[in-house]
This record gives structure tokens, C-alpha cells and sequence, in this order.
């Protein structure tokens, strides 16, 4: 029977961060994970806070930790201190970021020709912070890649308001060598391909070739290799002479399995253990304590018991919160208690506009303890804390950073003082 001093549930941007920095504090700590996190579906840099008004991220952590039941409100002065850490940890593991949380925040290109705005992005998107000056952009696809669409993103970009943007957009379109027999072709599948040293350096010459004279910065579908990026991005950079910004499209998200195998090597290098692929099917309660969640194996059911559980399973995206028939939504590992709109009020009438049913989640108190009748070694962290819009304020990485820093702190603290006292008895 596994035990642990924190079991974690849920293997995302929040559960990693928070399980990597106990673990490296000297906890034991056990992370279960039903599967694909939203690391392997979203861009792969950092949201901190971009809410409407806001001019640079830390203005926006102002703005939004003065409204009402936002996770800022309690977790404003960690964002710092949290991404800090994370930033620390990645490039120790070969990944690196760009961006400032007092650099105006910065309007960036996505795969279909809109705009976002942005802090915090991984190297091989970084130069999209940069002023753009006279450089140009130029959007480049590769022949038979179907999950990347230069010339409607290329079109929409021409078009859309980019203030200090790029002086033009321009497309192309590369062959790159040995795709024919190819059936499936992902952006993994063009990843592994992209770690491999002598297809690598065909497939930048093939590009290359396709790259008309004038100051471009090239944006390439996001696929430049997954064991060995930081090598390849800098071959591509040389072989192209120009900065590289990598955009991705569809999932599987190359930049955001970076980001979650970066994370996992970290813990599994500080003792922590991941158990993947399963659902968390039992919790075994002591009055107001949880003392073991049971989760399904590969050929029996495994307990861990914790003396503190951390969910980090998500919201109503993340399959963390569930509906049920009757219009109501249930936390489906503990059974917490969800704050939502009424059912009437999830959507408004446009599909694109912020949905109400974003901001539902778990309320908690400052050490991120449930407050409506929840256990009391459970602390909540990442999207499923209600009271933030993150796709519309694009603040849901910051949150989850934050959010596990705590998190990590608070237990950490108590975990080595529990480490002291097994070692007097022993």
C-alpha cells in the first residue's frame, strides 16, 4: 500500500508545479492522473493576467485580485515569487521563457490569423515580444501537414488591427523530405522526426529554400523537435538567418508537452511517483479528514493514504467538475461543493462572448481549504477554484502557478517538520 505526505490528483500546469516544488522541499509526495493534462492542449507559455484595462501582467493581477472571489484575491503577492520558481525549474531543464511581468503585454499571432495578447512565452515564441521595427512576417506551411493553415492564417493577419505589428504578412510553403508514405502526420509525429539530427538538418534546408530575401521573422508550425528543441531552434535559427516563432495549431500541442515532460523529469528526479491513465474511484473518509483515495491500476486497485490531498483535477473543461442531469455541477473526486450560476444562466446567446459557467469552481479560504463543508486536509488548486474567467482574463496559468506555490509552502512546511519527528523515532 503506497502512502505519501501529499497525494495530488491531477497531472496539469497546477498539479506538476505544486508536486515538483514538495518533492524538492523533501516531501513524499504521489501524483495520480486520469490522463492528458491541458499542458498537451494549450500554446505552452504562461497566461498570467490579461484582463480588458490591463496594460502589462502585473497590472492585470492588480485589477483582477480586487474583484470579488477571484483566486487572486488570495493569491496576488504568490505570483511572483511562483513564476520565479517555475522559470528557475524549466531552464534547468533545457526550456527556457521569455517575458516580464512589467513589459506592456504584448499582441501575438495564433494559427488562424487572430491575435491574442501575451506575457510569458516559451523561446521558440519569444521573438514575438520583441518590437517588431521593419521586420515582416512570414507564415510558413509544409506540404501534406494538414493541421496548420498558412494562407487563411496569413489572410487574417493582413487584416486584423495589430497595432506595432509586423510592415507585412507573407506565406510559403516548404516540401519537407520523406513525408509521402506517411499516414499519420502530426505535429508529434513531425517533432520526433525534428529530433532526429540528419532528417533535422534536410528538413531546415528545405525551408530554407523556400525563404524570400527582406527582414522576416518566420513563423513555423509548432513542431521543432521535443527531446532535442532547444538544439533544433538554434539550428533553425542559424540555417534561417531570422528569428523563429513557433505557432500551434491543432493537439497534440508540442510546446505544451515541453512544458509537462520538463515538469515530470523534475519530480521524478526529487523521489516524487506519477501513477497515469486512471480514475480516482474511492476516498476513504475520518470525520472532517480524508485518509486514502483508491484509484484503478492496470490489475488491481491501488490505496494511498496521505496526510494531506491536493486536487488539481480541473474545472468544467478539464473534466474536474461534472453536470449532472438535474443542472447542478458536482466536484467528482471529493464530492465538493460547487459555487456556478444558476443552470439558466451557463451560456449567453453568443457563442463566442464569455460564458457565466467559466467562474464555476470551489471556493476556498486563504490556505486554499474548501469552505463550504469540505475536508480539511484538502487544499484546492489551478481551474478548479471558481470565481475567474481564464479564458477571457487569460489568467488560468498564473492562477495554477500561484495557486500550487502556496499550496506547496504551506504543506511543505508541515511536511518537514513531520520529516524531523520520523527521523527522532527512528
Amino acid at each position: 500500500m503506497p502512502s505519501a505526505d501529499v497525494a495530488v490528483i491531477g497531472a496539469g500546469l497546477a498539479g506538476l508545479s505544486c508536486a515538483v516544488e514538495l518533492a524538492e522541499r523533501g516531501a513524499r509526495v504521489f501524483v495520480a492522473a486520469k490522463g492528458m493534462a491541458a499542458t498537451h492542449w494549450t500554446h505552452g507559455g504562461i497566461d498570467v493576467a490579461a484582463p480588458a484595462g490591463a496594460t502589462t501582467a502585473r497590472a492585470g493581477v492588480a485589477l483582477l485580485s480586487g474583484r470579488r472571489g477571484h483566486p487572486y484575491a488570495h493569491l496576488a503577492a504568490d505570483v511572483e515569487p511562483a513564476l520565479d520558481a517555475h522559470f528557475t525549474r524549466l531552464a534547468g531543464a533545457g526550456l527556457s521563457y521569455g517575458g516580464d511581468l512589467d513589459a506592456p503585454l504584448v499582441t501575438v499571432p495564433t494559427a488562424v490569423g487572430t491575435t491574442r495578447r501575451a506575457s510569458h512565452l516559451p523561446v521558440g515564441q519569444a521573438p514575438a515580444l520583441d518590437a517588431w521595427g521593419d521586420d515582416g512576417l512570414l507564415v510558413v506551411g509544409f506540404e501534406r501537414f494538414r493541421d496548420a493553415w498558412p494562407a487563411f492564417a496569413a489572410g487574417n493577419l493582413a487584416r486584423v488591427a495589430w497595432p506595432g505589428g509586423p510592415t507585412r504578412v507573407a506565406i510559403a510553403e516548404a516540401v519537407l523530405p520523406g513525408l509521402g508514405d506517411l499516414r499519420n502526420l502530426n505535429a508529434l509525429t513531425l517533432a520526433h522526426l525534428f529530433d532526429e539530427a540528419a532528417w533535422r538538418t534536410r528538413a531546415l534546408d528545405a525551408i530554407a529554400a523556400v525563404i524570400p530575401a527582406g527582414r522576416w521573422r518566420i513563423a513555423l508550425p509548432a513542431t521543432l523537435g521535443l527531446a532535442s528543441h532547444a538544439e533544433t531552434l538554434a539550428l533553425a535559427t542559424a540555417t534561417l538567418g531570422a528569428p523563429i516563432l513557433e505557432i500551434v495549431s491543432v493537439p497534440p500541442s508540442v510546446p505544451g508537452l515541453r512544458l509537462f515532460e520538463a515538469l515530470r523529469g523534475r519530480l521524478l528526479a526529487a523521489g516524487g511517483r506519477l501513477h497515469w491513465g486512471f480514475w480516482v474511484t474511492h476516498v476513504e473518509r475520518d470525520r472532517d479528514r480524508v485518509r486514502a483515495i483508491h484509484t484503478e491500476g492496470a490489475s488491481r486497485t491501488l490505496r494511498v493514504a496521505a496526510d494531506a490531498f491536493v486536487l488539481a483535477s480541473g474545472g468544467v473543461a478539464g473534466g474536474g467538475l461534472r453536470a449532472a442531469p438535474d443542472g447542478t455541477l458536482t466536484e467528482r473526486v471529493f464530492g465538493l461543493q460547487v459555487t456556478a450560476p444558476a443552470h439558466d444562466d451557463w451560456f449567453t446567446d453568443e457563442a463566442l462572448a464569455p460564458q457565466p459557467i467559466e467562474a464555476a469552481g470551489i471556493e476556498v479560504d486563504a490556505e486554499l481549504r474548501p469552505l463550504l463543508d469540505g475536508p480539511r486536509n484538502v487544499h484546492v488548486i489551478g481551474s478548479a477554484l471558481a470565481g475567474m474567467r481564464y479564458l477571457d482574463e487569460r489568467c488560468g496559468d498564473g492562477v495554477a502557478l500561484a495557486s500550487g506555490h502556496r499550496v506547496a509552502r504551506l504543506l511543505g512546511r508541515a511536511d518537514a517538520a513531520a520529516s524531523v519527528r520520523r527521523e527522532g523515532a527512528a
